[in-house]
C-alpha cells in the first residue's frame, strides 16, 4: 500500500485513527535493548517535540483537512523534515493497523498539488532531474565519465546493472567497485550509459508523483525496448524504488536484485571466491531503503466490518508490513564469508535499524538534521566496538562519512563492494588503509 494503493477514503480514515500513543517514537519494546538506543525517529530524537513524529505527522494531517492548519513554513518544515525512513510504521503495527510512512507520503502529496511544497532546495533538484536527468544538475554527458577505461561492458548482456545518479557523480568508488566484482566473476554485465536517467526516487520521496510517473515511464521504455533480464543495483533508493514503487504504476518483467544479493549469489555459485584475508572489525549499517521500506506490500481484498465508531477489523484480517522482508541476510553472509574479517553488531539492525538522516529530501533541504541524525548512528557504531563501518547504499555512504567527519570519529567507513575488492585482492591500497585502523 504505497500513494498509489493509498485511496482516499482510506487515508482520511486512518487519519482519524492515531491513538496518540507515541508508540511510533520507539523501537518494539521487545527488541530494545538499552535506554541509549530505544528510539527510532530521528525527527524526534533532534527536536524532541510530538508534531515531528509518525503519529504527530498523522494529527497535522487531519488537523490540515479539516481546515484547522494552513499552509505555512513552520507545517512545511516540519512534515519535509521526515527522512521517511520507515521505523514508526514498524513500530505502529506491533499495536495497530495505521500506516504512517503513507500518510505523511500523501501528506507531502497533496501538499505539492496544493502548490505548496516540497521545499525550495527540493524544488530545485526536482527541476534539475527534468533538464539533465539527474538531481545533482550535472551534465548528462558526464553519467559514466566513472568508468575506467579497463572494466569490460557487454552491450549485449541481458544483465544490466543501473548505477544511479549518486553512484555516478558522487560516489563513484561504488561504481567502480561493482563493476570490477563482475568482471572480476567473468559476469557479462550491460550499462545504459547515456540512456540511464534518475530513478525518480527523489522527486517521488518528497510528494511530486506527477513527476515520479514521467521518470518511470522514461526508464521502462528504455529498459523493456533493450530486452533486459535482469537489473542489479548497488543504491539501495534506486532498488526500493523499482522494486517496490515501480510496479504500483507500471508492471515489468525482469528481475530486480540488489548488488549484494547478486554477489552473494556469485560467491554460492563459486565463481567469486576470496583470496585474501581482511582482518578488521566492522560494524554494518541497514538502509532504510534496503531493509524495511523494501518489502512489497501484499495485495489484499477482504472487507472492513465496523465495531464502532474510529474501531473496525479486517475480514480476513489485512496482512502486515512489518519489514521483516527486507535484504538483511545478504550483506551480512558477504561479510562472515571474507577471511579475516570479524562483525559485530550494533543495538539496532534490521528492521528496527537507525536511519543514517539522508533521506526523502533531508539532506538537502535540512543538511543540520541530516549531520545530527548521522552522528547519532555514528555513536551507535563506535559503541559496537568496531573500526569500520559498512553500509551497502551511496545516500548512507555520504552521509555517515560527513557525521564521522563532523564528530571526530575514527571510525573509517566502506561500502561492502569495496571489503570484496579487498578479499578478491584486487584492491592492496585500500586493504594496507583498512588494516592500519582495524581491530
Amino acid at each position: 500500500m504505497t500513494t498509489e494503493h493509498f485511496p482516499e477514503q482510506e487515508y482520511r480514515r486512518m487519519i482519524k485513527m492515531c491513538l496518540r500513543c507515541s508508540v511510533c517514537k520507539w523501537i518494539p519494546q521487545v527488541q530494545i535493548k538499552s535506554q541509549k538506543y530505544a528510539s527510532c525517529c530521528p525527527a524526534m530524537d533532534i527536536y524532541d517535540y510530538h508534531a515531528y513524529s509518525g503519529g504527530g505527522r498523522i494529527i497535522l494531517a487531519l488537523a490540515y483537512e479539516m481546515g484547522r492548519v494552513k499552509p505555512s513554513d513552520d507545517l512545511l518544515n516540519i512534515v519535509y523534515r521526515c527522512t521517511e525512513c520507515g521505523n514508526c510504521a514498524i513500530a505502529c503495527k506491533y499495536m495497530n493497523t495505521l500506516e504512517p510512512l503513507e500518510i505523511i507520503m500523501k501528506f507531502r502529496e497533496k501538499l505539492v498539488k496544493d502548490g505548496y511544497g516540497p521545499m525550495p532546495q527540493q524544488k530545485a533538484y526536482t527541476e534539475a532531474m527534468k533538464k539533465v536527468n539527474n538531481p545533482y544538475n550535472e551534465p548528462h554527458e558526464k553519467r559514466v565519465d566513472w568508468l575506467p577505461s579497463d572494466i569490460k561492458v557487454d552491450p549485449d548482456a541481458k544483465l544490466l546493472y543501473y548505477v544511479g545518479c549518486t553512484s555516478s557523480y558522487r560516489r563513484k568508488e561504488m561504481a567502480i567497485a561493482a563493476a570490477r566484482i563482475m568482471n572480476a566473476a567473468g559476469v557479462p554485465f550491460n550499462i545504459l550509459k547515456d540512456d540511464e536517467f534518475c530513478c525518480g526516487s527523489p522527486v517521488y520521496r518528497t510528494g511530486d508523483v506527477e513527476s515520479f510517473k514521467v521518470q518511470l515511464n522514461k526508464n521502462l521504455d528504455v529498459m523493456e525496448s533493450k530486452g533486459i533480464e535482469t537489473i542489479i543495483f548497488s543504491c539501495a533508493g534506486c532498488y526500493d524504488t523499482f522494486k517496490v514503487d515501480y510496479p504500483l504504476y507500471r508492471e515489468y518483467n525482469f528481475e530486480v536484485l540488489h548488488t549484494v544479493e547478486f554477489f552473494e549469489q556469485l560467491i554460492e555459485e563459486g565463481k567469486l571466491k576470496f583470496t585474501t584475508e581482511v582482518p578488521i572489525m566492522v560494524t554494518y549499517h541497514d538502509p532504510c531503503h534496503l531493509g524495511r521500506t523494501a518489502e512489497r506490500y501484499e495485495e489484499w481484498a477482504g472487507d472492513e466490518l465496523k465495531l464502532m465508531p474510529l474501531v473496525s477489523i479486517n475480514i480476513p484480517p489485512k496482512p502486515k508490513n512489518i519489514g521483516a522482508k527486507g535484504v538483511y541476510d545478504a550483506p551480512r553472509n558477504i561479510l562472515n564469508k571474507i577471511p579475516g574479517l570479524k562483525l559485530v553488531e550494533m543495538e539496532r539492525i534490521m528492521e528496527y535499524s537507525y536511519c543514517c538522516g539522508a533521506g526523502a529530501g533531508v539532506k538537502s533541504a535540512f543538511p543540520d538534521m541530516a549531520i545530527r541524525s548521522s552522528k547519532n548512528r555514528i555513536e551507535e557504531a563506535e559503541d559496537s566496538g568496531a573500526n569500520i563501518l559498512v553500509s551497502a547504499c551511496p545516500f548512507c555512504s555520504t552521509n555517515l562519512q560527513d557525521g564521522i567527519k563532523e564528530s571526530g570519529s575514527k571510525l573509517k567507513y566502506y561500502d561492502i563492494s569495496e571489503l570484496i575488492l579487498m578479499a578478491l585482492g584486487l584492491d592492496p591500497e585500500k586493504l594496507i588503509q583498512a588494516t592500519a585502523g582495524g581491530a
